[in-house]
């Protein structure tokens, strides 16, 4: 019987030890909360009406940040309309969220990156070169915000170096 290993005790066992994707940045886990409360001249502005035509930027990402997607969720509560928004940054809108529908449900949703990339999806650890903003962008038509609604971004990262 042969016993294989992962490629996490192959990168190990170099030497010098190979730092692959999840481990080069220690265990120096970070955490950042974005939160947009809606206010009510949000609430009258055009700007939410049409699609694509707002972006709130929650958090900051710094040089060299990779979000942990696993750990990290967005949360919201009843927003009085449905939403439909993107979660992510200047380079990808849809980063880490596409077509996240946000409605008038009576209790508070929440969302984790990984589970809005889809179950068994692996997409590869993307590492900011330069600082950047976390967003939502609206995708769909907006009809009515309602003012004092909460959107929660909750992130959880590491910075390599």
């Amino acid at each position: 019987m042969s016993t294989l290993t992962s490629d996490q005790l192959t990168n190990d066992a170099a030497s010098p030890p190979v730092r692959g994707d999840f481990n080069k940045n220690g265990s120096a886990l970070r955490y950042k909360l974005g939160v947009w409360t809606i206010t009510a001249a949000q609430v009258t502005s055009e700007e939410g009406l049409t699609a694509g035509n707002m972006t709130v930027q929650m958090v900051t990402m710094p040089k060299g940040a990779i979000v942990n997607e696993h750990l990290s969720y967005l949360q919201w509560n009843v927003l009085g309309t449905t939403v439909t928004f993107d979660v992510g940054d200047g380079d990808d809108q849809d980063r880490y969220m596409a077509a996240i529908v946000g409605g008038t449900a009576s209790t508070t949703t929440v969302q984790t990156f990984e589970e809005a990339k889809g179950v068994a999806i692996f997409r590869a650890v993307h590492e900011y070169t330069a600082e950047d903003t976390i967003d939502l962008v609206n995708t769909a038509t907006i009809s009515t915000l309602v003012a004092g609604r909460i959107v929660q971004m909750h992130v959880f990262y590491t910075v390599n170096g």
